[in-house]
């Protein structure tokens, strides 16, 4: 039940703290929440993923963990004892693993996000988010493609509210991040933000990586994400060193000032073969940092094609790599690009702007 001097109570739930781009969002929104007339709480599965626990605490905004995976029995039953605890008017989870659990355990309305294609996940989870789909008291898309990949599925129809950022960089962090990497004076830096998931299109960078060595290319091109399994980095680097290709394509695995790198980008990458409405490229348009991507899910809404950068198709790192040239080719037209995408960004993709969609739609829902 919410508290007098509120609109309400908001348990947001999530699988885990990571640095992922759903989970980042939720921490960059964490001040937004502090001020807002609804008081929040976050709850998270994965003990391990933490990463983010501590920047969303600073804000005032309390964290619980339910410690376990979602197969084990005590994770359900500790949300329902919070739920009865703290007594929220609303949960709103994010992703379908959470999603699911919150439409079997809770006894207040759920709000849903899904930040991905919904074809893209493991069989057992697209199963898991069908089956109690028809449970949601609302659902939000952050793209029109990810709303068009729900198609079908029972129960509300998504309302696309697209993500938000707020993405401040300054110059000595920049520097900082070029410093590191230790490059030459005249190398082009071309950085990609992604952790190393199925789809994320880590092979169609190595490969485009290939096709800029035998080019001839000055650009040093850096991935910044962590591993799913363990051994997947080793794995990338081996691969990448066998190939001859070392000095061309590094991989820093989790970052936590990964931003640092995307603002002393002089091209940000992504190659993902599957998207919904990737943070990390909003956050390099915020940054004015021109864009090749995969024209793929949400991305071509955010990059379009001539304005805010450049579009290729999936899975053809000859086209990523070609992409890649022409903006370090034509620094004035990148720079028109970069620009073109800050302002894109500054109007459309407002973190406040967000944070505001997603309160409307709580209000709808507990009629306040």
């Amino acid at each position: 039940m919410s508290s007098p001097e509120t609109d309400g109570r908001i348990l947001v739930l999530v699988y885990g703290l990571g640095l992922g781009g759903a989970e980042k969002l939720l921490a960059t929104s964490a001040p937004l929440w502090a001020e807002s007339s609804f008081t929040y709480r976050v709850a998270y599965v994965l003990p391990w993923k933490d990463q983010l626990v501590d920047t969303i605490r600073r804000s005032g905004v309390e964290v619980d963990c339910l410690g376990g995976r979602a197969s084990d029995p005590r994770v359900a039953f500790r949300l329902r004892r919070l739920i009865r605890s703290w007594r929220p008017d609303l949960v709103h989870a994010h992703l379908p693993i959470a999603g699911t659990i919150a439409r079997v355990v809770s006894p207040v309305p759920v709000v849903y996000t899904e930040h991905n294609l919904a074809g893209s996940y493991r069989p057992l989870v697209r199963l898991g988010n069908r089956v109690t789909y028809r449970a949601n008291a609302a659902v939000i898309a952050v793209s029109d493609a990810v709303a068009c990949s729900l198609e079908g599925y029972p129960g509300p129809t998504p309302r696309v509210v697209p993500n938000g950022v707020l993405c401040e960089v300054g110059a000595d962090e920049a520097e900082a991040a070029r410093h590191e990497l230790d490059l030459d004076p005249d190398a082009r830096l071309v950085v990609h933000v992604g952790n190393l998931r199925p789809h994320k299109g880590h092979r169609n960078l190595v490969e485009a990586a290939a096709v800029l060595e035998q080019a001839g290319s000055k650009a040093i091109l850096v991935s910044i994400g962590g591993e799913k399994h363990p051994g997947d980095l080793e794995r990338l680097r081996a691969e990448v060193a066998a190939r001859g290709l070392e000095h061309r394509l590094r991989f820093l695995g989790r970052r936590e000032d990964a931003r640092a790198f995307i603002a002393a980008a002089d091209v940000f990458v992504s190659p993902a073969d599957v998207e919904g409405l990737p943070v990390a490229i909003l956050e390099a348009l915020a940054l004015g940092r021109p864009v090749a991507a995969t024209a793929v899910g949400g991305v071509p809404s955010v990059v379009v094609d001539g304005e805010t950068g450049i579009l290729v198709p999936p899975g053809d790192p000859e086209a990523l790599a070609e992409a890649v040239e022409r903006l370090l080719a034509d620094a004035e037209w990148a720079a028109r690009l970069g620009k073109a995408g800050q302002a894109l960004v500054e109007t459309e993709y407002g973190l406040e702007k967000m944070v505001d969609a997603y309160e409307r739609v709580y209000r709808e829902i507990l009629g306040t």
